[in-house]
């Protein structure tokens, strides 16, 4: 074996599954890391909602009707006074921003947002607007599918109690099941399905003259392994090339196995050699039946809960509704952390610039006098003070929010990160695309095709 390959395998191995690991795509339907978000219909009575809240024991939720200033200045206080009188001016306008995160994009529904630490209350509360005869409708707040890697570990441990060498095919399943767990989607699942029974083929030639060679010229697993690839790529770009890497690191995760157990046979006095060429032996290992019903049967299982769930999607309304959140994208009719700096400069040197100028002019400077008595002797003394629109002036805002005496939008903001950016998204982050389902379908149809030609070899050689 090539020494350079020799050397590289490990690395790449370890490459691959760091890669894997660090760039996972977990579907969560929550838009919120800190909130669940509530809807009702806009014309449902405030009143109504807030007092069901209180009823369910419920408490800091972030609800249209509590906002108020966001600004530590005082009610009395000249910047409060002038921002009242130019209240609808272009340069307030970030507080009809605000409001918009109490609507979703239609404007059909009404949003509060309640702390994650009241999820038991949650349920409660949407009990009690149920019985009020609201509808109400509640962000998914869908846990990690767990059921998919763990069919996924199941299939791997049924096919290694049937597989002729379990070493290798042992080494080779590890990056596959941990792609799994990192990409716990359908299409996904389906894909490392085939890639489980291509290993297990694999397995069961191992070592033998000719491995390679009659792996490619028995068709079905180079189709089974296109189509895996095909399938991987339907659920995501992203899922598509992280199972490009996940088989460089199976491959590698082989070839690593093969070097430590040369390793350790160059040391024994006597080896044994496999006479039968890879030709003559069967891939299934003689368990063809069951192997392929097991993997069958994991990818029928699959395609089932894909209807269960896409199901259970469409008859919630909210699927179809588009909810204020953390996008990747910012929207304008959104507010952002830079609206709400500008705005909060806009208030605080407001009564400091001059009224002969345009007041809603950018300005990153504003200079202005004071007079100061002197504790000492008592005199009085003018002094220029200089305010900046710097990244100091944004971080003492930015650290401001904590310090608001009420539950406003900025805490929500700022729960999820100074990185915050304002958009619109789906109440769920997974979708079930069309093209998913029918590469799930091609994937039984072939194992379908398989597990008929064997019966129908079995029936000739009869």
């Amino acid at each position: 074996m090539n020494k350079y390959i020799k050397f590289s395998s490990p690395l790449v191995f370890l490459i691959s599954l760091i890669l894997i690991l660090a760039f996972k795509t977990v579907p969560s339907g929550k838009l919120w890391k800190n909130y669940s978000v509530i809807c009702v219909p806009v014309n449902t009575p405030d009143s109504l909602v807030i007092s069901a809240i209180e009823k369910a024991g419920i408490k800091n939720q972030i609800s249209l009707s509590g906002q108020y200033l966001p600004i530590l200045l005082s009610e009395n206080s000249i910047e409060v006074s002038i921002l009242r009188l130019n209240y609808m001016s272009s340069q307030y306008a970030y507080l009809n921003k605000r409001n918009a995160m109490f609507f979703d994009k239609s404007q059909s529904y009404r949003l509060y947002y309640i702390p994650g630490i009241y999820n038991s209350e949650t349920t409660t509360l949407i009990k009690l607007l149920e019985n009020e005869g609201i509808e109400c409708i509640k962000d998914s707040s869908a846990d990690y599918p767990w059921l998919l890697p763990f069919i996924g570990l199941l299939l791997a441990l049924m096919l290694f109690l049937f597989v002729r060498n379990k070493l290798p095919f042992l080494c080779s399943i590890i990056i596959p099941l941990i792609f799994l767990y990192c990409n716990p989607f359908y299409p996904v699942a389906t894909a490392t399905c085939l890639m489980l029974l291509c290993l297990f083929f694999t397995a069961n030639v191992w070592r033998r003259r000719g491995a390679v060679s009659i792996l490619l010229s028995r068709h079905s697993a180079p189709a089974m392994l296109a189509i895996a690839f095909i399938c991987a790529f339907s659920s995501s770009i992203a899922s598509g090339f992280l199972f490009i890497l996940a088989v460089i690191g199976t491959i590698s995760s082989l070839i690593l196995c093969h070097l430590v157990v040369d390793f350790f046979r160059n040391k024994k006095p006597f080896v044994p050699v496999y006479i039968r060429s890879a030709k003559r032996v069967s891939l299934f290992a003689g368990k063809s039946f069951i192997s392929m019903s097991i993997v069958t049967g994991a990818v029928v299982l699959f395609i089932i809960m894909i209807f269960i769930t896409s199901s259970g999607s469409i008859h919630t309304s909210s699927s179809k509704l588009l909810f204020p959140g953390k996008a990747y994208i910012a929207e304008d009719s959104l507010p952002q952390f830079e609206d709400y700096y500008q705005w909060n400069w806009n208030v605080m040197t407001a009564p400091y610039k001059s009224l002969n100028g345009d007041i809603s002019k950018a300005e990153d400077t504003v200079a202005f006098s004071s007079f100061v008595e002197n504790e000492q002797t008592g005199i009085i003394s003018e002094q220029t003070n200089i305010m900046k629109y710097d990244n100091d002036f944004r971080q003492d805002v930015y650290d401001s929010i904590d310090k608001l005496q009420f539950d406003s939008v900025e805490k929500l903001m700022k729960s999820e990160g100074e990185d915050f950016c304002g958009g619109y998204t789906a109440t769920s982050s997974y979708q079930i695309n069309l093209f998913g389902i029918i590469m799930c379908f091609l994937c039984l149809f072939i194992l379908l095709f398989i597990y008929f030609s064997i019966i129908i070899r079995k029936g000739i050689n009869k």
